[in-house]
């Protein structure tokens, strides 16, 4: 009769709800003989049936029920409507209980991942469970060989729909590799962009929980430290940093069907050095400079940062 309680209803409410539909207007005192219940309980059990609009409301003696079409449809439909906003509130009580936890136990605020296989670990458990939105900034040293690789964690990310921000250092797309990884990145949709310099590497999953480097030179190998930070005015306060350097930061536009011209400001605006710009275009170090001269020169600049304010004026970037 498990079935029965998910909407509600009883066992012996159950047994003269059937009852009712196959021997609709059998009066109430014989329902306990059918059934050999107790009149009390049958009459109890027809009160249920009526508020739960399964019975008609009528003569007392013959109840009448309603067909289970419409009458446990409704009782279904608002069961649902009763456990979808459970559900909903789901991460408001985590979050309350998040803080009730923290104030009874602040040590609770923190976890420290130490090695490079625990924090990568760490990285993907936290991406793989956002559910609204991560953000993150990059910067080199990297805690493992490897690191221009994509990792399942934020192509599942991607796939589900999550929206997923980053900030690169420019130094970043010095490494070989990395242009061909944010290319990728890019094309499931993270929004990518970047500064001259990055000051702290740092994740945040859906504002509430953050992981960051303790050390921000290179740790000795296999022990790498992270601190991961619960939700807390710390989180609060990591998101605010987040946000002013992703105003701070120019937007990275990688797309291999842009025009040669679009590709070359933009790799220009993004801070990368002539000599990867030159091996990112495949192209020698002097061609390279023929060609900042020629877009230069196409847009009336005379420096490469005035390049890069024509450029946007025109909708190249």
């Amino acid at each position: 009769m498990a079935e029965w309680e998910a909407v509600g209803l009883s066992a012996d409410d159950a047994q003269v709800y059937r009852q009712l539909l196959r021997d609709p207007g059998v009066p109430v005192e014989q329902l306990g003989e059918l059934l050999e219940l107790p009149d009390k309980a049958v009459t109890q059990a027809v009160e249920r049936l009526v508020a739960a609009g399964l019975v008609r409301s009528g003569s007392e003696a013959a109840p009448a029920p309603v067909d289970p079409r419409s009458g446990l449809g409704m009782l279904v439909r608002e069961r649902r409507a009763a456990l979808d906003g459970v559900a909903a509130m789901t991460d408001q009580l985590a979050r309350e209980f998040s803080a009730g936890q923290l104030q009874a136990e602040p040590s609770r605020l923190i976890e420290i991942a130490v090695g490079r296989d625990a924090i990568e670990a760490r990285i993907d458990d936290m991406l793989r469970g956002a559910t609204q939105q991560a953000v993150g900034t990059d910067t080199p040293p990297y805690v493992a060989d490897g690191s221009d690789q994509v990792s399942g964690a934020e192509l599942a990310l991607l796939d589900r729909g999550v929206r997923f921000r980053s900030i690169y250092a420019a130094e970043v797309l010095d490494h070989p590799g990395w242009v061909d990884r944010l290319r990728s990145m890019a094309e499931r949709g993270e929004q990518s962009r970047v500064l001259p310099q990055v000051p702290v590497k740092l994740l945040i999953v859906d504002g509430t929980t953050a992981i960051l480097p303790l050390a921000g030179g290179p740790s000795t190998r296999g022990q790498a430290r992270a601190v991961v930070v619960s939700d807390s005015a710390l989180t609060s306060a990591l998101q605010v940093l987040f946000d002013q350097l992703w105003n701070q930061a120019t937007p990275l536009r990688l797309s291999e069907n842009a025009d040669p011209n679009t590709t070359l400001v933009n790799l220009l605006a993004s801070g990368m050095k002539d000599e990867a710009i030159a091996r990112q275009l495949g192209v020698s170090g002097r061609t390279l400079r023929r060609r900042i001269a020629q877009v230069q020169e196409e847009l009336g600049a005379t420096s490469r940062f005035q390049a890069g304010l024509q450029a946007a004026r025109r909708g190249w970037r």
